[in-house]
């Protein structure tokens, strides 16, 4: 763990949360206080803003000041309201102004996007599966008839939540009602290429520059999806040179300071599907012993004595 200084030795530390029962949000909370910093759990949707010609202010329900001298994020939140998680995400960039925010509001919505994030991992010339984005339902059904299998993934989303694998021997009408439904419901379609895969595929934990480690998560019987919430089992992975470099890498293009990127084994090698910025450490701890949350806050704190 971090030898704290004067500088980090009772600092003020603020994990963003949402659950506080959740096993990473625990494991920062208790990362943060074995340095002799102090942490403090916020739910930002418990928090105010005030604004004037001459004053500008963040405060809680008790209405007291929040004065901190960095904020970890371990998660936002997901909300169907515009308006509420905007204010959440320039909550962040607000504080962002003053102190050090890990991750950074805007890597976190890099990654969260899918449609984006992809665009970014292009331009890094990183492997990734040929996906299409439309709102056109003829584009849609040409999609799967080219690609035979098809992944449709909601453009936001997380833990396997709303993933549906589409295949081109379904019967026409059978696939049209399917994605007329999704349209009517998303307003546009996300749809990848389903690489073929041992039924598993791979999570590497990155934070800065350094790869902690990595565990295969593997699927349920029959399923497709590999999410631990989904039931997937997760088991140690050996990382290899490559799996180190294309997660650093995938982190480095979203702008993440520390991130859980997934890569999946295909017939020609390996693809890069996510970077996600708000990843659960439970899995590689369960798994591999490993508790990424540690080397997370001493990055942080390196950052605060800078």
């Amino acid at each position: 763990m971090h030898n704290p200084n004067q500088n980090t030795k009772g600092a003020k530390i603020g994990v963003v949360l949402t659950d506080p029962d959740d096993w990473t949000a625990r494991a920062f909370l208790n990362s943060i206080r074995k340095t002799g910093a102090k942490a403090f759990p916020i739910d930002l949707s418990t928090l105010s803003a005030s604004i004037a010609a001459s004053d500008f202010s963040i405060f809680n329900a008790d209405s007291e000041y929040l004065k901190l001298d960095a904020i970890l994020v371990r998660d936002v939140g997901i909300s169907f309201s515009l308006e509420t998680i905007s204010f959440k995400f320039d909550l962040l960039r607000a504080f962002e102004n003053s102190i050090i925010v890990m991750n950074r509001p805007t890597a976190i919505q890099n990654a969260a996007n899918k449609f984006f994030s992809f665009l970014l991992f292009k331009l890094a010339c990183l492997p990734i599966p040929q996906t299409v984005i439309s709102s056109e339902l003829e584009v849609a059904m040409k999609t799967i008839e080219k690609f035979e299998f098809v992944v449709v993934k909601p453009i936001f989303g997380s833990q396997g939540e709303g993933i549906i694998k589409l295949e081109r021997s379904q019967p026409e009408s059978e696939l049209a009602s399917k994605l007329r439904e999704l349209l009517k419901e998303r307003g546009v379609l996300y749809l990848q290429e389903f690489v073929s895969n041992p039924g598993r595929d791979i999570r590497v934990f990155v934070a800065g520059e350094e790869a902690l480690g990595a565990i295969y998560r593997v699927s349920t019987s029959g399923a497709f999806i590999s999410n631990l919430s989904q039931g997937a089992t997760p088991v140690k992975c050996e990382l290899t040179e490559e799996m180190r470099e294309l997660a650093i890498r995938a982190a480095r293009a979203v702008g993440t300071d520390f991130a859980g990127v997934d890569l999946i084994e295909g017939k020609e090698g390996l693809y890069l599907l996510e970077a996600n910025a708000t990843p659960s450490g439970k899995g590689i701890k369960l798994a591999c012993g490993v508790d990424v949350t540690e080397r997370i806050v001493e990055l942080l704190l390196e950052r605060v004595e800078d």
